[in-house]
């Protein structure tokens, strides 16, 4: 299937703006007040007139237009007042209608006032509060836009495609800091204590990467080296008042990263200063907003005292990937957002790609199976998944494909092709696909093109299977008597289990990448295009062999009894597999097991041969895949539980008597120590327990070096589940002291809901609808609570009683209402638990969350089956 066939027949059922006009320049002026809340605006829009006709339709949210004129460009002063202003909410437009016609083939002049308010929705043009080094509680704006939110601060073409210049202006208070795209071009004083900051003109480009921020703020700066860039680019990391310097290693990721892609992309960053900035309300983690990203204060901000080791690396990747999108989405944008994974895909297959040029020591592509290709995996197993290139017909269809296909599976599908075809000519192509499309759109066939051109393969050929399917298949093998060869067929992986015949039409290109005992740094170039094939092995008489080096291919394998358990011996043997090829073996096993595709004790026995593992990144999925297990068997008998946490404990406290708990200069073996503090704590290790009290004490008391900065996320946690009400109050006081940094406060706040008190449980619940949790963090208590086997029926009881509440605060937020949807409900288990999810959001608006509500429903019907199907299956594995 053509992709870019894909795209036109989807196009003629978008709902879009009429096209007798299309923008060419803003000249915008606004003036917001940060004590009032509002603001007032003008805007004069420069328009190519495409047919003759006498209405004009544009975006506008929640503004209130008090005037709209036009004036023709052929030579006449005369100026036209609108005839009719109509605002429509069901369309979020304006229609303005003429009394004459406007000339078609001309241009003219389209000029609106309006008025709005700073909201406190976390989108459009915005208010949020910081407190200044007085105490003083004050109001910054910012703005976010993206997808389809630049109307709500102006009247506005909000279409991706519909690209034009921006000159903007900010009337602001004279002690006010104003930040937009581009520099500063002139500030002048108009009276009144207001002066106006006007900056220099954008190139083209897509409304919702416009931004402007008004506050005071404190910045730290440099410059970077110039050598790809052709000249040194001014950089800075805006923060709220005194925290500036938290900005200093932000800033050195942004300046060596600016240079690296202009390399590696063969253009030079084409704007002239790069701006990025903490904002203390923010929906998600970052938007790439052209040359001014804004960042939510933990993804920017690092205390080198204080910040985990973790908290640092996302740091750097968010830093990275933002900047990846000044190319990837800002220099070339997709036409539509059915494309959306264009750029989401990318930049978080090149953030990762950037991360490892520069802290090789994260060993990220690693720490990426376990992180975007397991979520991707995990979610695209699903029936209510949807294809990487998906039809989107409506503003609120919008936000919900920000999710792990656009984002994990692209970026996986792009791992997976730029090793097939080798990263000289991916990047080869790129460069091509860059220069071809640079300040305008583009469609996924003009990538392929441009990679078959750098390739001299049909990219596109392959590619598209990928990307216009849903799902990926799951590779059964078989073996010859003799085990030189194999037999492997293909079929869609389901997490439900099997799939129907209807569902199991594709046959997907999959790149085998077999090894063996004796090849296992030589991947075969092997590749199945049909259902089954007969493939020799590399080499004979070898002890095991593994399809999927390096877990690089889109796909889950099913071998043999025999060839799985050659697999763990060699796990338990060390040295023979490689970290990624570990990952893939026990997430393929664990996702098998909870499939019905094998049974659940040949995974736990898998487990057992990984006690002598030392690498946290498998340490990691272990944990992921076990927690999973512990959730689908949370209704199972006493002894059971008992003998399942028994088992845990096992497996992670054998890790801390080990490697102990002091810190090192190795920050994945602090990882480690961490990750196994806290299964083994919450899983009731009397001896880490009890240690952890010791050193959380020691720690408040002032001694800071009782607890590393890793260790103290999982020692409050397990100090809230295991203490007092005492205990638990001081956990929350350290939240509330506002001298923590960022990462410290989140830690505490995680940790509120591992209570086991059924009344602090409820505590922790109401406090997330209080003025002293921020609406973007809220998230972290129901998350924290949903994980915690007291928590499960609480937190969905919470829901229910708060839905209206919920609903109000973040129905525009749909990212944010979706994964509150997700954490109260998934951990059921139970058809009346499915049925009970159902019928609640039966008669709900669900209209911007629905594939929340059907993937929770989904996955709640999956660990049910799972967990009747092998419940006898796992009580004889532990009973023997």
């Amino acid at each position: 299937m053509c992709s870019g066939t894909a795209n036109a027949d989807a196009a003629s059922d978008r709902e879009l703006l009429p096209t007798n006009v299309t923008p060419l320049h803003y000249d915008l002026l606004l003036a917001p007040d940060l004590d009032a809340l509002t603001f007032t605006g003008k805007v004069s829009i420069r328009l190519r007139v495409n047919e003759s006709s006498s209405t004009i339709a544009l975006h506008a949210k929640d503004l209130d237009v008090t005037s709209a004129s036009l004036a023709s460009t052929l030579g006449s002063d005369a100026t036209a007042t609108a005839a009719t202003i109509a605002i429509s909410q069901e369309k979020e437009a304006v229609e303005l209608s003429f009394r004459q016609a406007l000339v078609a083939s001309s241009e003219a002049v389209l000029t609106l006032e309006f008025t709005g308010v700073l909201n406190d929705l976390m989108l459009g043009f915005y208010r949020s509060r910081y407190t200044d080094s007085q105490g003083n509680t004050k109001n910054m704006a910012s703005t976010h836009f993206e997808p389809v939110s630049a109307r709500y601060a102006f009247p506005c073409f909000d279409e991706p495609l519909l690209k034009a210049t921006f000159a903007i202006t900010l009337r602001i208070k004279d002690d006010l800091t104003a930040l937009s795209n581009m520099d500063v071009r002139e500030t002048k004083q108009v009276g009144g204590g207001l002066k106006e900051v006007a900056f220099n003109t954008t190139p083209v480009m897509s409304t919702y990467l416009v931004a402007f921020v008004v506050g005071e703020f404190d910045y730290v700066e440099g410059h970077t080296s110039g050598e790809h860039n052709g000249r040194p680019i001014p950089c800075r990391v805006y923060t709220s008042p005194g925290k500036g310097e938290q900005g200093r290693f932000a800033l050195d990721v942004m300046i060596k990263v600016l240079e690296y892609f202009a390399d590696v992309f063969g253009i030079p960053y084409p704007l002239p200063k790069m701006d990025q900035i903490a904002i203390n309300e923010f929906q998600i983690g970052a938007m790439e907003n052209w040359g001014l990203i804004t960042y939510r204060e933990v993804a920017l901000l690092v205390d080198e005292a204080t910040t985990s080791s973790a908290a640092k690396q996302q740091v750097a990747y968010v830093v990275s990937h933002e900047l990846a999108h000044q190319w990837f989405g800002n220099l070339v944008t997709m036409e539509w957002w059915s494309d959306l994974w264009l750029k989401e895909g990318f930049a978080t297959w090149v953030g990762t790609l950037a991360v490892d040029q520069f802290f090789p020591e994260y060993h990220v592509w690693t720490d990426f199976v376990i992180d975007d290709y397991q979520r991707a995996l995990n979610l695209d197993a699903m029936r209510s998944s949807h294809p990487i290139q998906v039809p989107v017909k409506r503003s609120s269809d919008i936000s919900q494909i920000f999710d792990a296909i656009s984002y994990s599976k692209g970026a996986s599908a792009i791992r997976m092709l730029s090793s097939y075809i080798g990263l000289d000519s991916f990047f080869a192509g790129l460069r091509v696909y860059l220069q071809k499309h640079k300040y305008a759109n583009a469609e996924t066939v003009d990538l392929w093109n441009a990679l078959s051109e750098s390739s001299g393969q049909d990219v596109g050929q392959f590619m598209d299977l990928w990307t216009l399917t849903t799902g990926y298949p799951i590779l059964t093998v078989s073996e010859s008597d003799d085990r030189s060869q194999i037999v492997v067929r293909q079929s869609r992986y389901l997490s439900s289990g099997e799939a129907a015949a209807d569902e199991d039409k594709t046959q997907w290109w999959v790149p085998l990448r077999i090894t063996t005992s004796n090849s296992a740094d030589a991947p075969t170039g092997d590749v199945l295009t049909q259902r089954e094939s007969t493939i020799a092995l590399p080499s004979s008489g070898a002890e095991w062999y593994k399809l999927n080096k390096d877990t690089v291919g889109i796909y889950r394998v099913n071998y043999p009894a025999g060839a799985i358990a050659n697999l763990a011996k060699a796990i338990a043997a060390g040295g023979q597999l490689s970290t990624s090829d570990r990952i893939g073996i026990i997430a393929d096993a664990a996702a098998l097991a909870a499939s019905g595709h094998s049974r659940t004790s040949e995974f736990l026995t898998l487990l057992k041969a990984c006690q002598n593992e030392s690498e946290y990144l498998v340490w990691g999925e272990i944990a992921a895949r076990f927690a999973k297990f512990q959730s689908a068997w949370a209704t199972e008998t006493a002894d059971i539980q008992r003998q399942i946490n028994a088992m845990c404990l096992q497996l992670f406290g054998s890790v801390i008597e080990r490697l102990g708990w002091e810190m090192t200069e190795d920050g994945l073996a602090n990882r480690l120590r961490a990750l196994s503090v806290r299964m083994a704590g919450l899983a009731g290790d009397d001896k880490v327990v009890a240690e952890a009290h010791r050193r959380l004490n020691e720690y408040l008391a002032g001694n800071k070096q009782a607890l590393g900065s890793d260790m103290l996320r999982p020692v409050l946690a397990v100090v809230v589940r295991t203490g007092t009400r005492s205990d638990y109050e001081k956990v929350k006081q350290f939240y509330l002291d506002a001298s923590k940094t960022v990462d410290q406060r989140l830690a505490a706040l995680s940790a509120l809901g591992q209570t086991s008190d059924s009344e602090l449980l409820d505590d922790a619940l109401a406090f997330t609808l209080t003025d002293d949790v921020r609406r973007q963090d809220s998230h972290l208590i129901v998350f924290s609570v949903s994980g915690n086997p007291h928590g499960g029926d609480k937190v969905w009881a919470w829901f229910k009683d708060n839905y209206d509440t919920l609903y109000s605060r973040y129905s525009v937020s749909t990212r944010h209402l979706g994964s509150l949807v997700e954490f109260s409900t998934k951990h059921f288990i139970g058809a009346d638990k499915a049925e009970e999810v159902e019928q609640f959001f039966a008669s709900k608006t669900t209209a911007t969350y629905s594939r929340s509500v059907e993937q929770t429903i989904e996955t709640i019907k999956a660990n049910t089956k799972w967990f009747e199907t092998d419940r006898a299956n796992v009580k004889q594995w532990f009973t023997q």
